[in-house]
């Protein structure tokens, strides 16, 4: 990786709503434990989802157990993501095999709750350096 993207610093656009498993505290622990990973924080509760906010963001990071109880917000989430073209990153629940396909099939990564799984996804999907080989991907976490 190119000292360039080592000095990046990610605008990181995350789903946080109704979360019975405190999903969105245990991402942001499992991100920051990277220490080396520097990023902004910007989530549908606090921020304005508007074109400025939109405009910003590098990754939308989408928490699948966050999906049911906000299904609006995220649906807004994933049509944002094509409208604005900005890679849409899925985190699974940890400990979950069952996804909707249909989610899964809108998002440009999809990973579990493996920090450098997340990290490397969100590097490759805005740095382009080339295609994500999914080392994280749903079918090999099984």
């Amino acid at each position: 990786m190119s000292s360039e993207n080592q000095n990046k610093v990610y605008n990181l656009l995350i789903s946080k709503g109704i979360d019975s498993y405190n999903e969105y505290e245990f991402y942001k622990e499992r991100i920051n434990s990277q220490k080396e990973f520097k990023w902004n924080e910007y989530n549908t509760q606090d921020n304005e989802l508007n074109d400025d906010l939109f405009e910003k963001i590098d990754v939308i990071v989408l928490l699948y157990g966050l999906y049911h109880q906000n299904k609006d917000m995220c649906d807004e989430l994933i049509d944002k993501s094509q409208e604005y073209d900005i890679p849409l990153l899925f985190v699974r629940s940890f400990g979950v095999e069952y996804v909707v396909e249909e989610i899964v099939e809108k998002a440009d990564a999809v990973v579990g709750w493996n920090p450098h799984c997340i990290i490397d996804a969100i590097q490759t999907l805005v740095n382009g350096e080339e295609e994500w080989i999914k080392p994280c991907d749903i079918e090999e976490e099984a």
